[in-house]
C-alpha cells in the first residue's frame, strides 16, 4: 500500500521539481530578452521526467568542511540537459529570446506545476477520506 501511494507521490514530486527549474530557465530568459548575445535555452520536460523517474541516479556526498555541517546525503541529483531554443527571430545584437514563445511556455508550465498541486491535494483529501472511515 505505502509503496502506491510512494510511487504516486514521487512522480508528482519529481514534476513539480522540474517545473519549478524550468520557471527558473524561462524567467532568466524573459530577464535576459534585451541582454545583447544572449542565447535563449529551456530543456524537454518528457525527457528529463523520464531520464528522473526511471534511470539509475548517482549519490552525490557533499564534502564537510566543518564539524558542524550534517552527514546528508543527497540523492537525486542529476544535472539538466538543456538546449538552444532554435528561432527565426534573431535580433541584430545576436539576442534569441522571442518574448512571445517564452511567454506562452512560462503559462504553460505554470498550469502544469498547479495541476500537480491540486492533484497532490486531492490525493490526500481522498486519503483522509478513507483513513476517516
Amino acid at each position: 500500500m505505502f509503496n502506491k501511494i510512494n510511487q504516486i507521490f514521487n512522480f508528482h514530486q519529481q514534476a513539480l521539481n522540474l517545473c519549478s527549474q524550468r520557471q527558473e530557465i524561462l524567467s532568466a530568459n524573459i530577464a535576459n530578452a534585451d541582454t545583447p548575445g544572449y542565447k535563449s535555452i529551456d530543456f524537454n520536460f518528457k525527457n528529463e521526467l523520464n531520464k528522473t523517474l526511471y534511470k539509475n541516479k548517482k549519490t552525490i556526498f557533499l564534502k564537510k568542511t566543518s564539524p558542524n555541517h550534517l552527514n546528508e546525503k543527497h540523492k537525486n541529483l542529476f544535472l539538466l540537459k538543456t538546449i538552444p531554443v532554435l528561432t527565426n527571430q534573431i535580433k541584430q545584437d545576436g539576442n534569441t529570446v522571442n518574448m512571445d514563445r517564452e511567454r506562452i511556455e512560462f503559462l504553460n508550465n505554470s498550469i502544469k506545476y498547479q495541476s500537480s498541486l491540486v492533484f497532490i491535494k486531492n490525493e490526500i483529501k481522498n486519503m483522509m477520506y478513507v483513513l476517516k472511515g
